[in-house]
């Protein structure tokens, strides 16, 4: 676990107000990458938690007032699993729900939720740790970094699993937030995609946001800027 004061020293005292960022696994067992910024920006928190205790941990410790999760936390209104042989059925008989949809039409990739994703074990996990989080009394919202980063770099976005693109990637997000580009470098591409999802955080609390989707049956927030959405 690591702590950033503005000089990257370790921080003893609970730090107040930030955005933290999730790049959310599907199972414990696999660590998730968690980024915090506070207000102005500055790098205060990164790690890779495994548990969803952990998590909790790291919220309660740095109270955080936005957090933010690269996962589906909601399902399809008429859905209350992803079983097949639940006999639940989604409310439209289009597939998936609207923000994903909608993504769809913006020619933006995603996931679409379904009782044949797979993807399960990280929407159960997503839906569950975004309760936990809410009866702690937190708000939590739904980010997908692919799109936000569609969003702010445009929509030539390289694999961030190469080489190239991990360092298209560091590259974009030192300019976008230059106070943790002395960091960067430490940076893997999950990392990178925690930072995006604090950044839409931060960007949330801004009001520069837009919800993509509709609100009763959960939706995607992405950056509100003139730039491919």
């Amino acid at each position: 676990m690591r702590y950033y004061g503005e000089a990257g020293l370790g921080i003893r005292s609970k730090i107040v107000a930030g955005f933290l960022g999730i790049d959310l696994t599907s199972v414990e067992a696999k660590p998730s990458a968690c980024v915090g910024l506070d207000r102005e920006l500055n790098l205060i928190y990164s790690t890779f938690p495994r548990q969803d205790s952990d998590i909790l941990r790291v919220v309660s410790r740095c109270s955080f007032e936005l957090l933010a999760i690269d996962t589906l936390l909601s399902l399809p209104e008429g859905l209350h699993c992803l079983e097949e042989s639940c006999s639940c059925q989604p409310k439209v008989e289009v597939k998936g729900r609207s923000c994903e949809r909608e993504l769809a039409r913006l020619g933006i990739p995603c996931y679409f939720t379904t009782t044949k994703s797979i993807i399960k074990a990280m929407v159960y996990r997503g839906i569950r740790l975004k309760a936990g989080l809410e009866a702690m009394g937190y708000e939590v919202i739904e980010v997908y970094p692919y799109a936000s980063k569609v969003c702010l770099f445009g929509k030539f976005i390289p694999a961030k699993s190469r080489t190239a693109g991990l360092a298209f990637l560091k590259r974009c997000i030192s300019g976008l937030l230059p106070n943790i580009s002395a960091y960067i470098d430490g940076f893997n591409h999950h990392l990178c995609d925690a930072a995006i999802a604090a950044y839409t955080a931060f960007l949330h609390w801004q009001g520069k946001i837009q919800l993509i989707g509709e609100a009763e049956e959960g939706g995607i927030w992405l950056p509100l800027v003139d730039r491919g959405c």
